[in-house]
């Protein structure tokens, strides 16, 4: 019914040792409530991106936010994995909404006029546009595509695109603004975590579904999944 966050980012402990039946009952409210609102946003959005065209990223990111906070609120959630849910939430928004408005732009581009890009878009693009989750494959890619987003994309754009990078880098705790309050190196948990550049953390997650899906076909694919949980989003949208 709803898309399944945690098998994404398997790997790791997700809630603390110390989080309680009252804690687990308020991450099922979490999870059902605030996740429907969620998998409903980007249904819509993955249908009709063109209604983020007006969107800043804080209108854009308001359902990721709440889903973050309550989770927060139920004590039992590990500082970096609500972090890490929140950062892909958010890019999934994105992604699906006002960049893919972008990449239509950038495509035609590369299939009528190669040259007017940058050689690295037309190297991710080339690779369906693979998503990473460490800290330098954020901030490479973020750099690799501002060019050409500024040059070739809606101009009220740029600074939805510059702000969703910057937030990227601080809730993956890329730069130092963040300090996760849970992340704790002396366990054994097989997540592993590198050291990068910068000071930042490269935690490997499972490539998600839904940025990866570009085209029509695959969108069509990925979102009859979770249909049943649309048509619930669409009752409570009207209560």
């Amino acid at each position: 019914m709803f898309l399944n966050v945690k098998a994404k980012t398997t790997g790791y402990d997700q809630k603390k040792e110390t989080c309680k039946i009252f804690g687990d009952l308020h991450i099922m409210y979490c999870d059902f409530w605030h996740g429907l609102k969620v998998d409903w946003r980007k249904n819509s959005v993955a249908w009709d991106p063109e209604q983020t065209i007006n969107m800043t990223l804080n209108e854009l990111k308001v359902p990721c936010d709440n889903l973050f906070v309550c989770r927060e609120n139920s004590g039992c959630y590990q500082d970096f994995v609500n972090f890490q849910f929140l950062d892909e939430c958010i890019d999934d928004m994105f992604e699906l909404g006002p960049m893919e408005l972008c990449e239509r732009k950038l495509r035609d581009l590369r299939k009528n006029s190669p040259d007017q890009l940058a050689d690295c878009v037309k190297t991710y693009m080339a690779n369906n546009d693979p998503d990473k989750f460490d800290c330098v494959s954020i901030k490479e890619k973020g750099e690799c595509f501002l060019k050409d987003v500024e040059k070739h994309c809606d101009p009220k754009f740029l600074e939805v695109y510059k702000e969703h990078q910057d937030l990227r880098l601080y809730n993956r705790a890329c730069d130092g603004r963040l300090k996760y309050k849970d992340w704790d190196l002396t366990r054994t948990q097989e997540f592993g975590i590198h050291s990068v550049p910068g000071g930042g953390i490269k935690v490997t997650d499972p490539k998600r579904n839904e940025t990866g899906m570009r085209n029509t076909a695959k969108i069509f694919d990925g979102l009859c999944v979770s249909a049943f949980s649309v048509l619930i989003g669409c009752i409570f949208s009207c209560l």
